[in-house]
């Protein structure tokens, strides 16, 4: 049976851990976290119960995902899901989930990333105006009108 391909965005509950198989890719692990929002009778919001999960991923994207992202960022994460049953030293058995990513990036839902573009240039807005020449920034309200 095919595994299933699982997307959502996770936080980062834990320090990335990258390190090099006998291959020579990098492996990076890293606890991700997902957590529903409810609302009581009252209507006040709370975290539901959270869901931790283990993320991994390989080579290339390993590296850049250690050198981008770390414990309290937010990641979206598209891979398959994998499920692994194990027996303690008690002879207790135990399962655990991964997702091995196929993609993954990070969110910037709750802050920026700091990608090259925006560390060369300070992440300003002002260095992205100088950079275009321009004088100012000004929202665009023309509606139904691609901005490109």
């Amino acid at each position: 049976m095919p595994l299933a391909t699982v997307t959502g965005e996770f936080g980062i509950a834990t320090d990335p851990v990258i390190s090099i198989g006998a291959s020579g890719k990098a492996y990076l692990k890293v606890r991700g976290i997902s957590k529903d929002r409810v609302r009581d009778s009252t209507g006040n919001w709370s975290d539901g119960n959270p869901c931790f999960i283990d993320i991994v991923c390989f080579g290339k994207e390993a590296e850049n995902l250690f050198d981008s992202a770390g414990k309290g960022d937010s990641v979206l994460v598209s891979g398959k899901l994998q499920q692994n049953d194990w027996t303690d030293k008690e002879g207790k058995t135990h399962t655990d989930y991964r997702i091995v990513a196929d993609t993954i990036g990070v969110s910037v839902r709750w802050t920026p990333a700091k990608t090259p573009r925006t560390l060369e240039s300070g992440g300003q807005i002002a260095s992205a105006v100088a950079s275009l020449g321009a004088t100012a920034i000004v929202e665009d309200t023309s509606e139904g009108v691609a901005p490109f």
